[in-house]
């Protein structure tokens, strides 16, 4: 009876609970592999991140559609994708967010630390924030083929303390790319929302500074 009793306690409990930590490769529902893995490690700073629970890929896409529905005149949000934190003590982090954007937004300027890439239809990278833009057409939304959705990732990064670097801002846009990619591809979006499978980031030219207008970036 106790060899039973025991084997009874090392089957329960531990082996069914959900992990504490994990690799990047499972992170926010598994969007991200190969390039995007080495960025979230690089940029955040650790190998190891706290488990992001609940998958909402799903949740983030029903309200892209549902907002859809509702038009898409002025800036507004699609919900919390998922937030990156690293196992070690001043280790970064990452909030990344997506929701649907005015066409002027595209117009704007860019804070000191951005910088434009080619890369959907408007990719700003930065240190602390970064945003990607990009058009979905869908069978899961009515009436995009003659108005696309207008989709905006963002991903904010903070706590660690590490200077500004194209490195820096080249990771946290990776990452973006890898998640706004996993919702085209949940939307079923044309063309994947013209995104590539893997981020291909090709620096924008800079507009003529007397033609910007202040950055909604900071």
């Amino acid at each position: 009876m106790l060899a039973f009793g025991l084997g009874v306690s090392a089957c329960g409990g531990s082996e069914s609970e959900e992990p504490r930590f994990v690799d990047a490769g499972k992170l926010c529902g598994s969007v991200f592999s190969d390039d995007a893995v080495a960025a979230v490690e690089t940029a955040i700073g650790d190998t190891s991140f706290f488990a992001t629970g609940d998958d909402k890929l799903g949740k983030v896409a029903t309200a892209v559609k549902d907002l859809y529905a509702d038009g898409q005149n002025v800036y507004t949000s699609a919900g919390e994708f998922c937030v990156i934190n690293g196992e070690k003590r001043g280790s970064g982090r990452m909030d990344i967010s997506f929701g649907l954007y005015k066409p002027d937004d595209l117009d704007r300027g860019h804070a000191s630390d951005q910088r434009f890439y080619e890369l959907g239809k408007l990719a700003v990278a930065g240190a602390k924030n970064s945003s990607l833009y990009f058009e979905c057409v869908s069978p899961q939304l009515d009436g995009s083929d003659k108005d696309p959705a207008r989709i905006q990732g963002s991903v904010r990064f903070s706590e660690r303390d590490v200077p500004e670097s194209q490195a820096l801002r080249e990771d946290n846009l990776t990452v973006l790319h890898a998640a706004s990619f996993a919702l085209a591809k949940k939307l079923e979006c044309e063309n994947n929302g013209g995104l590539p499978q893997m981020a291909v980031l090709q620096p924008k030219p800079e507009p003529d500074p007397s033609q910007e207008s202040p950055s909604a970036y900071s």
